[in-house]
């Protein structure tokens, strides 16, 4: 039987499940609950009287008419994406506003020269700044909350274009008075008390990953905030902690700690980052136009 209007809540409920293999996740991802998705899902069987899901399986699997559905869903729901993302550029051409979104380390200290050196090309450009961890902004990206972002960088999905915009060695900082020496190895710090970043910090991930990497256990370490109270406990003589020179640079002049040169080179990636099919939207070859214009400092 032909049915001329689809129920688009079901067929994204079905979507959401098929997509992730699993109905909990679906749920977290729709902000329903499981009863309401399981019902939305039996319901699209129920219009078109077939079975989609393989309920029975774990992960769950589709059926062959499931993988057709999905196919079709798949198609749907990745149009409707790049419209939501065509007229979001179409307000930004009318209101001159771009959503941009970035780490708290970077917004604080290194795109303020960012979106100035923008600004000096497109004066008439407006700025709306939304800051938190790298990962929750590619992820808010990607959901079309932004135009684009600068964050740290973490593993991109394919719909995803990144453009580096910097590299940046990490420096380890310690208390003014602290005797530690100036030239170490990173298996020297295995027993120092190391203050991470918070959890989601593309930073803290990269020190993480290099103490397992080089196979040097973290024996002592504490799991702090902000980079702010990072800083204010390096400060106060209770561990060292790891920055790009541009986030310790002041604190560096007014001599509040000093820092110590790791002779394994430790770097992060600053890279900015849109959908690909942004890519020739008007608001993004501007960014990009005058970022080729400007240097920033590695």
């Amino acid at each position: 039987m032909f049915f001329s209007q689809v129920n688009f809540n079901h067929l994204k409920a079905f979507y959401s499940v098929a997509k992730n293999k699993s109905f909990t996740i679906a749920c977290e991802e729709l902000n329903v609950s499981q009863p309401t998705l399981s019902l939305q899902v039996q319901e699209l069987e129920s219009d078109y009287n077939i079975i989609l899901l393989k309920r029975n399986k774990r992960p769950i699997e589709l059926t062959t008419e499931g993988k057709i559905i999905f196919s079709y869903a798949e198609k749907i729901f990745h149009l409707a994406h790049e419209m939501e993302g065509t007229i979001h550029d179409l307000d930004v051409l009318h209101a001159g506003t771009i959503k941009i979104g970035s780490s708290r380390l970077l917004a604080t200290y290194f795109l303020p020269n960012i979106i100035n050196s923008i600004k000096e090309d497109h004066p008439r450009m407006k700025f709306l700044l939304h800051t938190g961890m790298s990962k929750q902004i590619l992820k808010e990206i990607i959901d079309y909350k932004y135009h684009a972002g600068f964050i740290g960088r973490v593993p991109y999905p394919g719909n995803i274009i990144y453009k580096q915009i910097s590299k940046q060695k990490l420096y380890f900082i310690i208390a003014a008075t602290d005797n530690l020496k100036n030239r170490i190895y990173l298996k020297d710090l295995s027993n120092y008390p190391i203050i991470l970043q918070e959890e989601g910090s593309v930073t803290r991930e990269c020190i993480i990953n290099e103490f397992r990497n080089r196979g040097i256990a973290l024996n002592n370490y504490i799991a702090a905030g902000t980079p702010r109270s990072v800083k204010s406990m390096v400060q106060l003589g209770m561990g060292g902690s790891f920055f790009p020179f541009f986030a310790i640079e002041e604190e560096l002049k007014e001599n509040k700690f000093r820092y110590i040169h790791i002779l394994d080179d430790l770097y992060i990636y600053i890279d900015l980052v849109y959908l690909r099919e942004r890519r020739k939207a008007q608001t993004i070859r501007s960014i990009i136009s005058s970022l080729n214009r400007h240097s920033f400092p590695s």
